[in-house]
């Protein structure tokens, strides 16, 4: 998992900014996150696979940062 210091700047950036490229702990798929209403949905840079997170914390527990 991600360090302790990069998750808590990946949750400091949201509470300013509601857009960030991200990447994924351990495999390198990149996206892009969007932060609309409350939920967090990332598109990956090369297959457009999305996923959406209701919180914060679940994005990080899934594996996902600011890049």
């Amino acid at each position: 998992m991600w360090s302790d210091e990069l998750q808590k700047q990946t949750r400091e950036y949201f509470e300013k900014m509601p857009t960030a490229c991200m990447k994924h702990f351990g495999d390198l798929r990149f996206g892009t996150c969007v932060l609309i209403e409350g939920e967090y949905a990332i598109t990956e840079h090369n297959t457009n696979a999305k996923h959406k997170f209701d919180s914060i914390e679940a994005l990080i527990e899934n594996g996902w940062v600011i890049d």
